[in-house]
């Protein structure tokens, strides 16, 4: 078990949250000064690995469901978190040993952090994704066998909500109703499971991981060095089935945001400036969902997309993106435990209406190939 004990270390987290959330799960930086606010009162987060909590620990997943430009407005209220635990505790009939990430990406990687830190629960170094998605059931707590219901769900005018679905597609379709009926913007708790379940169904070392991005993209840019190149020789983890590809770089030519049904949609342009047609484009669902050069698909979900400032290389959400932006884009494979069969029949391609078979980034973009022009 170690302790986010200084805002350097949650400065770092927030920038490896947003590079691993593909674009999604919401503004770090609100749940970033909320967590800095616990610390500056004598409050820290402690992270510990599955593997240490006993096998019947209860453990659950606290996230915020909705549309991230909608959270931006909202901030975050130290008393809806702690009446969600509350509610929850007394709706599960037991008290909570631990919590866990539904979701590494942006804010939702924050927010048990935050609430671990003002309660005093340990938060759990995984995940259910090793990144976002914009779905409730694309998790692998889900598809291989934990339920995210019965859950809770809170806004910050006191409504309250408790639901228990035959499946966590429906579970998906009702909560989606509920946020969007409460201003598009609740919090959750969901996917109540023991110790033994968080240890097998998790994504684990996510947290971790978010620390050591954020850190390297810092400290090469203090070193003056590319931070892209330091990165994508971090990320390139062959034997453990990660790689990593530099895919495009240029200027943002056009860029659609809409908020719709909870969600935001949209699609970013981007051109090399060696002509006038945008060449590389992204479609957004809340995430970044494909990239594309010259129509060629070079990453698809569930494998990561990442947004880079070129010039600082500050990961991007999908709503930070503007015209006249000049960016680079990362493809980053999918955590192993994300792309076997079973899950890619939750959350690949064609379950985003994407109509093409997933094929990983390391195939698409051969490394001799990588940063496209």
């Amino acid at each position: 078990m170690y302790t986010v004990g200084t805002e350097e270390d949650i400065k770092d987290m927030a920038r490896g949250a947003v590079f691993l959330g593909s674009g999604g799960g919401g503004d770090p930086y609100v749940g970033e000064l909320y967590l800095r606010r616990q610390l500056i009162e004598g409050r820290a987060a402690r992270i510990a690995k599955a593997s240490e909590l006993p096998d019947d620990a209860f453990v659950v997943s606290i996230a915020g469901v909705g549309a991230p430009t909608v959270l931006v407005e909202h901030l975050v209220s130290t008393n809806t978190l702690l009446r969600l635990l509350e509610l929850s505790e007394k709706h599960y009939g037991r008290k909570v040993d631990a919590l866990i990430s539904a979701e590494i990406g942006g804010a939702n990687s924050m927010f048990p952090l935050a609430l671990g830190a003002r309660t005093g629960l340990p938060v759990i170094d995984g995940d259910g994704m090793g990144r976002a998605f914009p779905h409730l059931e694309m998790t692998t707590f889900s598809v291989y066998g934990c339920p995210s219901t019965p859950c809770v769900l809170v806004d910050d005018s006191g409504n309250v909500a408790y639901v228990q679905s035959t499946t966590d597609r429906i579970a998906e379709d009702v909560v989606r109703a509920i946020c969007a009926s409460l201003g598009s913007m609740v919090y959750g708790c969901f996917y109540p499971m023991s110790g033994r379940q968080a240890k097998d169904l998790a994504v684990h070392d996510t947290i971790s991981h978010t620390l050591e991005i954020g850190r390297r993209i810092r400290r090469a840019r203090e070193s003056q060095a590319d931070p892209v190149a330091d990165l994508l020789a971090f990320l390139n983890d062959e034997p453990n089935g990660r790689h990593a590809r530099e895919l495009f770089v240029g200027r943002i030519v056009d860029v659609r945001h809409e908020t719709r049904d909870g969600w935001h949609w949209g699609e970013a342009l981007i051109n090399s400036g060696r002509g006038d047609e945008p060449e590389f484009s992204i479609e957004i669902q809340n995430e970044y969902l494909v990239a594309r050069h010259r129509g060629r698909t070079v990453t698809v979900v569930p494998d990561l997309i990442a947004v880079l400032d070129a010039e600082s290389a500050e990961p991007l959400t999908a709503e930070m993106l503007s015209y006249g932006q000049r960016v680079r884009v990362l493809g980053y494979s999918a955590a192993p435990i994300m792309r076997r069969p079973e899950a890619l029949q939750v959350f690949g391609p064609r379950m985003f209406g994407i109509n093409e078979d997933f094929r990983g980034v390391e195939h698409l973009v051969p490394r001799a190939s990588s940063g496209l022009t």
